[in-house]
Parts: C-alpha cells; structure tokens; sequence
C-alpha cells in the first residue's frame, strides 16, 4: 500500500471545521474521527469496491482554504478516485459567493445572516442509506447522546480500514446491520422503534430497494415521498437525508424548530410566519434555499451559546463558529 498526497483547494470563502466541531465526538468514530487540535479528520472513503483510508488536515479558513489530503491505496487511481469523493464530501466546489448574491436580491436581512459565517456549509453524505442511519440514531434525542450512540453503532458495525495502528471507519455496514437482532441494537442504547428502523434501512439498502443519489437530486420532494413509507421515517427525517446526500442544497427540515426560531429571529417573526417562510425560501432559492435553513438554525444555536456565555461569564467576548442542525432541536419532531 502506498501513500499518495493532495492538496484540495476549496472555493473561498470556506468553512468546514465547525460542522466536525460539532458532530463528532473527540477521538471516536461518529463515524470519522476528528482531532481538533491539528485540525486533522481520519476517514474511510468507498473507492471502487471497496474502502481506502485517508487523513485530511484544514488549513486558510475561511479566505485561503486548503486541505491537505493523504490517501493509503493500492494504486493511483483509487487514491484520486477517494480524492475526488472526499471534495465532494466537504463541497469543494460550491461558490458561497453566489449564494450570497443569490439571497442578497430576496432579502437584506436574510443576506446579513449568510454574511455572517462566510463559507459555512454542512458536510455532503454520499450514501442515502448512511444518511438515514444517521438521521434516525439522533431523532428526538440530545446531541451529545446521540453521538455516543452512533459511534458504538460505527465500532461494532462499522467499515474499517487498518493502516499500521490506526483504524479508518465508515457508516455502519446494512450487511451487519441487517444481522443484528433488535436486542442487541437496544443494548447499545437505541430504542426499540429505532433499532427496528434502522434493520429495516439496513434491509432496504441490501435489497437495493431505496432510491439512488441520482434519483434525490432530479426528484427530491418524490423521493421524500417514497422514503417515508420506511418503518420510523417520517417527512423531517427523509427531508434531511434527502438534504444531507444532495449535491447542492434544494430541501431542508423546515419544520425543524430551531430553524423556525432562526428565521423568526432574523426576520422579526411569528413562529408560524416561519414556518411558512422555511417551505417558501426552499421555492423561491431553488438549490440553495436549504443552507438558509442550515444557517438560520445555526444562527438559533449560536445565540443561545451567547446567551449562556454572558451569564457564566458576562465581560465581551468574540463568538466561534459552531453548527446548523441539532439533534436537540429535532426532539419535538416524531419520526
């Protein structure tokens, strides 16, 4: 196995780190692993048949952004092709700027929450099956705890990669899931509705029954439609699978509350005028009316973070960055 080494040049501005700040745990696979401190995210990526292992370390956020990337593979063209899936991860390519000019010509004030966190975007999955996993585990539970609970999914069911003494992971396998009995999911900590849901997308996924990256992006809202005939998918969860694997940002939780209460905030309106607002940005920003949800959620989380830190420690200090979607905000919202 040989090392092949490069460097990702994201268009500024971009900003990746908060979002793996944010959703996962220090040192455990949720389901990569992120080190804060050198900056530096260890992960498996699917490159042909099988996985290889990469680590990536972020530089020059958010005005000169790079990443440096090092992928452990047999030969060249499975190192690019992990090269060329981990850019898409991260959303190399998306042009932040014209987003912001793009919501500047609806909105002013809504212009301002974009300019606030230049470049800030969610990850891109590149697996529906691993984005609803991933959207049920952390249904109507805090943060944190469901984090725990999916990096116990990833380290009994996970794919792994091992280089040397370090280990590369990846979602949980439907194979593995699929094997596993109700009990044993349960005692890792999930519900019972949440064991049986996450076997049964297991099951879906090894039958070839759900529907394919291609088919979210051409007919999101129908796709939407069909994942929510699966046991514990309602339309929240399947609206943000659907938005976690699409290439641009066409759908969004809109009846997430924090971005109602985001948007109410921003916008100085009632929480049903939100709501109404959510499903219309997603009409009238056709691609990107989605990370407006994202960063009107991230803006409600920020604000609360805020207001915690004044009371515990009430002399001025800068805010940092953290991220959109929250399990906790999620917690009024049945499957």
């Amino acid at each position: 196995m040989r090392v092949y080494e490069f460097t990702v040049r994201p268009v500024a501005p971009f900003q990746f780190t908060p979002h793996l700040d944010r959703f996962t745990l220090a040192g455990r696979p949720t389901p990569f692993i992120w080190l804060t401190r050198g900056k530096l995210l260890r992960l498996a990526v699917k490159a042909g048949d099988g996985f290889v292992a990469a680590d990536a370390v972020f530089r020059g956020e958010p005005w000169s952004p790079a990443v440096q990337l090092r992928v452990h593979a047999d030969d060249a063209g499975r190192a690019r092709e992990a090269r060329d899936v981990f850019a898409e991860m991260v959303r190399a390519s998306f042009d932040y700027k014209e987003f912001m000019d793009a919501v500047r010509g609806m909105d002013e004030r809504l212009h301002g929450l974009v300019s606030r966190y230049p470049g800030l975007r969610p990850g891109r999955c590149m697996s529906l099956y691993a984005a609803l996993i991933d959207s049920v585990v952390k249904q109507r539970i805090a943060l944190p705890v469901a984090l725990r609970l999916y990096s116990r999914l990833v380290e009994k069911y996970g794919a792994r990669v091992r280089v040397g003494d370090t280990t590369y992971y990846w979602h949980p396998l439907p194979d593995r899931l699929v094997e596993a009995r109700v009990e044993e999911l349960r005692g890792l900590g999930l519900t019972r509705v949440k064991a049986r849901a996450v076997r049964e997308i297991a099951l879906a996924e090894a039958e070839k029954r759900l529907p394919s990256i291609d088919e979210a992006a051409e007919s999101p809202e129908q796709v939407v439609r069909e994942l929510t005939r699966l046991y514990g998918v309602g339309p929240w969860t399947a609206q943000l699978a659907v938005a976690m694997v699409s290439r641009g940002f066409p759908l969004g939780p809109t009846r997430d509350l924090a971005v109602a209460r985001g948007l109410a905030t921003v916008l100085n309106l009632g929480k049903e005028e939100a709501k109404t607002l959510a499903r219309r940005l997603l009409e009238h920003l056709p691609g990107l009316g989605g990370l407006v949800l994202y960063l009107a959620a991230y803006e409600y989380e920020e604000s609360k973070r805020r207001r915690r830190r004044r009371i515990q420690d009430p002399s001025p200090d800068p805010a940092s960055p953290e991220t959109g979607y929250t399990a906790s905000s999620r917690k009024a919202h049945s499957p």
